[in-house]
Parts: structure tokens; C-alpha cells; sequence
């Protein structure tokens, strides 16, 4: 697998469900992706979160060495542990800053990010 679209109506990518896939180069998902979901993904380069996202788990995009660039919405309330810990490759990041609940630590540990902007509500598009 090197490509997942889940469709619209999966609202939640349980734990594990594309750990360790290690030619996997984009997804586009869902409101809620649990611990463990994509990690040791080391292809995933390019990720599309839903505008609706509101939770992303523990470890969730661990070791995703090839990630480089994250766009939270808005909507994105709590990222859980170490969820983008040791994507290497990640040197751009925008997040809701006033509504994001940071749970335990080291999310971003062990990153290439230079740059972190705001999201002000502004609309963006990402394409691979």
C-alpha cells in the first residue's frame, strides 16, 4: 500500500491500523487518529488531516522519518505524546495555537522544523 484515502465516513483511525507500513507515501483522513496509527511509516511524506480533525493519539506519526510539512485545523484539539516525535524530515508546522492541548510531552521531538506558524483560521491546500 502506498496511497490510503479514507473515506469521509470513517471518522476514527484506530490504533495501529497502518503501523509499520513502510511504503506508504500519503494519506488523507478522518476526525480522530489514535495512538500508533501510522507509526514507523518511514515512506509517508505527505499527510491531509480532515478540516474536522479533533484528536490525534499517542505516537500517532512516531517515526514517520520522511513527514515534511504538518497543517493543523482549527478544529484540532489535543495531541497525545510523542505523536510526531522523530519525523526527521519535518521542517514546516501549523497549528491552532489558542485551542491545542498539548498531552504529556516531546510531540515534536527530534524534528527538522525551522518554521511554525499560527493558524488564524486561514484556509489552506495541500497537494503532493
Amino acid at each position: 500500500v502506498t496511497h490510503v484515502i479514507v473515506d469521509i465516513s470513517v471518522t476514527v483511525i484506530k490504533k495501529n491500523a497502518f503501523s509499520q507500513c513502510l511504503l506508504l507515501v500519503s494519506a488523507i483522513m478522518g476526525e480522530r487518529i489514535e495512538g500508533w496509527a501510522f507509526f514507523n511509516c518511514i515512506a509517508l511524506r505527505y499527510i491531509r488531516l480532515s478540516k474536522a480533525l479533533e484528536y490525534i493519539g499517542w505516537g500517532a506519526f512516531l517515526c514517520c522519518a520522511s513527514l515534511e510539512a504538518l497543517f493543523l485545523p482549527s478544529t484540532a484539539k489535543s495531541i497525545g505524546f510523542d505523536a510526531f516525535g522523530h519525523c526527521r524530515s519535518m521542517r514546516f508546522l501549523i497549528l491552532p495555537i489558542d485551542t491545542i492541548e498539548i498531552v504529556g510531552g516531546a510531540v515534536f521531538r527530534d524534528t527538522g522544523i525551522q518554521q511554525i506558524a499560527e493558524n488564524a483560521g486561514v484556509e489552506y491546500e495541500m497537494t503532493p
